[in-house]
């Protein structure tokens, strides 16, 4: 468990993800922490840093068993818009994303005819890591080995509305290269060997290749085929505004080829 218990510094409003679990705990549904509050949560939080971009609204996922049960469970919430994934909760703008037993083709269809990949969800269900909140809300939340996946499959899916995706895959790359996150880097003979033991791109191996693991080979070939795809390639470098970025990519791509053998 990742224990905040007690910290006054963590940018991310306990309240609105207590109430969140509370409503999904009632519905007997699984809360998954992702997007930027889970960022902050397992990664700067780790670091003792302020996040680069502050947290200014909250993702979810929810393991449902069918479409029924997540129209019953967000019922409660006041509506953001037309969107039907979209809410407001305690004055926090909440994304809420459903997968498990409604998917079709790793892909969910929303009330208004929408179509959303959710490949990655189950996998970071299945890696989560528990963390403890300042006032003692338990939550589930992407490990940031899965953070970094589900940033290369969110930059596929959006990028030509919005490059973020591609600038917080490089922030979060290069603090796994940082401590504490570089401990575990510098044990793994595999990473090292493959990268000439640079801690920078070892860490984009070593955490690629445990992000890889949960996938099965045909799904975890959505990560791969975008990573090897010249025009995507160049396109997901610029965005990502790294000097490092060809170099990071090159070993993610090594590693999370290396994991999913496994």
């Amino acid at each position: 468990m990742i224990d905040l218990f007690g910290h006054n510094d963590v940018p991310v409003p306990e309240e609105v993800l207590a109430e969140l679990a509370a409503v999904c705990k009632q519905a007997n549904v699984d809360m998954l922490v992702v997007g930027a509050a889970a960022r902050d949560l397992v990664i700067h939080s780790q670091q003792q840093k302020e996040p680069r971009h502050a947290t200014d609204d909250i993702d979810i996922a929810v393991a449902v068993r069918a479409d029924e049960q997540f129209l019953e469970l967000t019922g409660t919430f006041a509506r953001r818009g037309k969107a039907p994934h979209k809410f407001k909760v305690l004055g926090v703008e909440v994304d809420i994303v459903p997968f498990g037993g409604n998917e079709a083709d790793r892909t969910v269809t929303f009330t208004d005819g929408k179509l959303l990949d959710v490949t990655g969800l189950q996998e970071a269900h299945s890696t989560s890591v528990s963390v403890r909140m300042p006032r003692g809300t338990e939550l589930q939340v992407i490990s940031p080995a899965a953070l970094t996946a589900l940033k290369i499959l969110a930059w596929h899916d959006r990028h030509t509305d919005n490059p973020k995706d591609g600038l917080g895959l490089a922030v979060i790359l290069n603090a796994l290269s940082e401590r504490p996150f570089d401990d575990e880097v510098w044990d793994d003979d595999e990473a090292l060997d493959a990268t000439d033991a640079d801690i920078i791109t070892a860490a984009s191996y070593h955490y690629a290749h445990i992000a890889a693991q949960p996938f099965s080979p045909h799904d975890g070939m959505a990560v791969l085929d975008i990573l090897r795809d010249p025009a995507q390639r160049q396109m997901l470098i610029r965005h990502m505004r790294n000097p490092l970025a060809g170099d990071l990519l090159t070993a993610y791509s090594r590693g999370f080829e290396a994991g999913l053998r496994r």
